[in-house]
């Protein structure tokens, strides 16, 4: 009976074996329906003559959801018969392709979709055992409602292939994203049911030899060469990112793909060969035409076929001839007629693939071009003053592509004319011309926007020049609107100065000087515009004009425009220490009509910062001119004139070479302008004097310290390098700290002064312990200390060992159980047993001298082995660590005293 069962087992697991041998390649892709729920396909490739294909899979949600699917291809009226179903696979011997399909619908967030399917097809060369190795797919999916309705990619090409052995092996899954999304590919092992690499998986490669490796962009896969025939399996990813509207890229998907590739022995035969393509950008509505040649080493016959995204839009690509097997050199024509629903910021992936009649394996050659279709911008871009600002309007940009439309527009500004014209596929506005982003605005039909300079107005004088550009939601840009430019009407006064005349806390004096409006009739029309006339001056502390604390500092009056003033000059001023912004309001009329202010300008404010024989001016100044350059200077106490010292384009200048402790003044001289033929062509404009005394308040540089220790004689010797002799700047290097903490946690103390600097070696002997760390920092002249040097931290080698033997017997000889010569040991606690378990001596001294004596009676131990356990308590760099030791001793005790 025993044997029955035993045999009756032994066949239904084979039974079970055979029939779950069956599974060769797959993939799970998704769709995105209109309701925002997800259809997914999975997809496998199965041995037909396996009785182990079946209806239904298991598919894993991702969301605790786990449901049955159904096989939806190849169904004869509407009954799935199990291994009757499916479609078989053309030139791949009893292989089926078997579609299994469900819905799902999914709260927001990432979800990893799964299915595991027992078991994969026998011999698969580079995973062991593949018959008893259950077959798994995943694909992980984002859902975002701020993402929109999203799809993964779709592959065209299917995952079966043939390689020669000794052969170049090409292959391309011919992936397209619907939605427009970038693709990612990456080559990695095949799954176990866990999602973890299978056990003693090996990359094809590693197992077949020569080399494999994907084209990440592309999806191009090559193998060159394989060099042992046999079926191997190898995952591709296919990775979707999506550019978002804040410039961030994001991922939002990945499909795994399992695929199979069947290494042929005794393959006569070469690969075909297509020639290198390049890349294209073309203009929406652009016809990309193209041809090239094929040829074949062997002159075999070959096949073209074209896959990509390009081929599946309308209207879509096409290639020519296609999946017709012709004879080589064949001449092979690719047409697309592009138009603006093709625009988008990734490229769109085509890729031809070539393949011969070679006999008994067809080889292939696959080259992948990538054509960037590009949006027209605005057509046109008008700008028109206004008070003191710009009226923009510009033309609806032309192309709005349905699955990736306009979002809005975005506009740039610079001054005076760029010269600039975008080349081929030369989209947006590259920072290189000059321009500045002023402001973006959303919608297609957006199509005006008034610059005010954020509120604080717009310059007079000064030319300003625009560009406008759509921005489509995946970030993608159109080409620049044309360039336009305007000035501001010269309706107001323009500031031109405002220069420091004297320096004082007190009684200091500033000039300001302005050019009134240009009464041209265009610009200021007086009998528009009737007397009298009225300049207000404005004056604020600091750089920014603010008109809720402004004080009005003059009142300037005329019957005629040519009689209004062009200076004012304000006194009792604080220049010393304060900058000053002026504003000046222009009024006429009977009423006092307010006609609008002139830009706020500011003074120009020096600070000065000193150091080690030098003094680092610095300034600031807001000005609605351009300051290009600054001449810098400094008094001659000699001459007691001012001597120019030096020009800067900056805001910052470093004189150099000084005494310290000498007192130095400056004052700096801006050069500025409008740029403009009708304003003064140079402004000069002072700052106020500044005077200071350089002082060395720079730390030498930290030396480079060495430590030589010797835990056996107890000995830390300390070496570092001059920071004089370092050709660091430093040369006032006077004396060393030595600096140390006993642990490697500890904070550092000053355990030694070096008054030499010439002497640069100390030595710390007959220390108690020699772990710790050291650190050595250098004083200057001045007291400056530099920072650590390299902090060098050293350890103890503690020893500590007990003898195995002693007799405490009054002979002088041994007669104290104590421990060998020890070291850096701060403590102990040990306990003697004797051989009943009973304790005889206990002590925390690392010492011991123990007599022999038992603790409780005072009589010395009997003779016999005891048992001891201690705890060590050892210095070392981390602080105290306590080691334990146990062992056996032998007492023998006969007593000379007669004990």
């Amino acid at each position: 009976m025993k044997k029955f069962l035993l045999a009756l087992m032994l066949f239904c697991t084979g039974i079970i074996s055979l029939n779950a041998t069956h599974n060769i390649a797959g993939e799970i892709t998704t769709t995105c329906n209109s309701d925002g729920s997800i259809t997914v396909r999975v997809t496998t490739y199965t041995n037909s003559l396996s009785p182990a294909d079946r209806c239904e899979l298991v598919v894993e949600w991702g969301d605790n959801v786990v449901q049955t699917i159904y096989r939806t291809n190849g169904i004869m009226n509407n009954v799935c018969t199990n291994a009757g179903d499916g479609v078989l696979v053309p030139n791949y011997a009893n292989t089926k392709m078997n579609y299994y399909e469900a819905t799902h619908t999914y709260s927001p967030g990432t979800y990893t979709i799964r299915i595991k399917d027992p078991n994969r097809v026998t011999g698969i060369e580079n995973i062991p055992n593949s018959v008893n190795v259950p077959f798994y797919l995943q694909t992980t999916i984002v859902v975002d409602p701020n993402l929109g309705c999203n799809s993964s990619p779709q592959l065209t090409v299917i995952p079966l292939d043939k390689a020669c052995r000794g052969s170049c092996f090409y292959h391309n899954p011919g992936a397209f994203d619907p939605d427009g999304d970038s693709l990612a590919y990456s080559i990695g092992p095949c799954l176990d049911t866990n999602g973890t690499p299978i056990v003693g998986y090996q990359f094809p490669d590693a197992a077949g030899g020569g080399v494999m490796s994907i084209d990440a962009i592309t999806g191009d896969l090559s193998w060159c060469s394989p060099q042992l025939a046999g079926k191997y399996n190898v995952v591709i990813y296919i990775e979707e990112w999506r550019r978002l509207i804040n410039g961030r890229r994001e991922k939002i998907g990945t499909v795994l793909r399992d695929m199979s590739i069947d290494v042929i022995d005794n393959c006569n035969n070469d690969n075909p060969v297509i020639p290198d393509l390049p890349d294209l950008c073309v203009d929406a509505g652009t016809l990309v035409n193209f041809s090239f040649t094929v040829t074949d080493p062997n002159a075999d016959n070959v096949r073209m076929e074209g896959y990509g995204g390009a081929f599946n839009v309308t209207p879509a690509a096409t290639l020519s001839p296609v999946n017709v097997m012709q004879p080589t050199p064949l001449n092979a024509t690719f047409n697309w007629q592009t138009d603006c629903d093709r625009v988008r910021l990734q490229p769109w992936t085509v890729t031809f693939k070539a393949t011969d009649n070679g006999s008994p394996v067809q080889l292939v050659d696959i080259e992948s071009v990538n054509i960037t279709v590009v949006s027209p911008g605005p057509p046109t871009l008008t700008v028109a003053p206004q008070g003191s600002s710009m009226i923009l309007n510009w033309g609806t940009n032309p192309c709005n592509p349905a699955g990736n439309p306009v979002l809005g527009y975005k506009i740039y500004r610079r001054q005076g004319p760029s010269g600039w014209n975008p080349a081929q596929c030369e989209t947006g506005v590259p920072s290189s011309t000059g321009f500045v982003l002023i402001a973006t605005v959303s919608g297609l039909n957006t199509l005006t926007y008034t610059d005010s300079n954020n509120g604080a107005g717009l310059i007079p004088g000064v030319d300003y020049c625009y560009r406008v550009h759509a921005y489509f939601l995946d970030g993608a840009e159109s080409y620049a609107s044309p360039e336009e430019c305007s000035e501001l009407k010269r309706d107001v006064p323009v500031i031109t100065h405002v220069d420091v005349t004297s320096t004082s806390a007190t009684t200091g004096t500033i000039d300001v000087h302005w050019v009134n409006a240009l009464a041209n009739g265009i610009d200021f029309d007086t009998t528009q515009h009737l007397p009298p006339y009225e300049l207000r001056i404005f004056r604020n502390d600091g750089f920014v004009s603010n008109l809720s604390t402004q004080i009005q500092v003059a009142s300037l009056t005329a019957n005629a425009f040519y009689q209004l003033p062009t200076l004012f000059q304000d006194v009792n001023l604080n220049t010393a220490g304060t900058p000053y912004t002026y504003r000046i309001e222009f009024y006429s009329g009977a009423n006092v009509d307010y006609l609008g202010f002139a830009q706020p300008a500011s003074s120009v404010f020096l600070s000065t910062t000193p150091s080690d024989n030098q003094i680092l001016l610095t300034w600031q100044d807001t000005t609605p001119w351009t300051n290009y350059q600054y001449a810098i200077f400094r008094f001659n106490n000699t001459t007691t004139t001012w001597d120019s010292i030096g020009l800067s384009t900056g805001n910052s200048y470093v004189d150099d070479s000084l005494v310290n402790g000498v007192q130095y003044c400056y004052y700096v001289k801006a050069h500025g302008s409008y740029f403009n033929a009708l304003l003064p062509p140079l402004l000069l404009n002072r700052s106020q004097e500044k005077c200071d005394a350089p002082i060395d308040l720079t730390a030498p540089c930290p030396p480079n310290l060495g430590v030589h220790s010797d835990c056996f004689l107890a000995l830390n010797q300390l070496q570092w390098t001059n920071p004089n002799n370092m050709n660091c700047g430093t040369d006032d290097v006077v004396s060393y700290n030595i600096w140390y903490t006993p642990t490697d946690s500890g904070s550092m103390i000053i355990i030694a002064t070096i008054l030499v600097s010439s002497d640069t070696t100390i030595n710390f002997t007959n220390l108690t312990s020699v772990a710790g760390c050291y650190a050595v920092t250098a004083v200057d002249t001045f007291g400056n200390q530099s920072a650590f040097s390299n902090i060098v931290c050293v350890d103890n080698c503690p020893e500590y060992t007990l003898p195995n033997v002693f007799s405490p017997n009054g002979d002088n000889i041994n007669d104290l159980f104590i421990p060998f010569p020890y070291r850096y040991v701060e403590s102990i606690d040990i306990k003697i047993y004797d051989r009943w378990g009973m304790m005889v001596f206990t002590t925390t001294d690392p010492a011991l001298n123990w007599d022999g004596r038992d603790r409780n009676t005072g009589r010395l131990c009997t003779d016999g082995v005891y048992y001891y356990v201690c705890t060590v308590n050892e210095i070392r760099l981390q602080g105290i660590v306590t080691r334990e030791i146990t062992g056996f001793f032998h007492l023998f005790g006969k007593d000379v005293r007669g004990e």
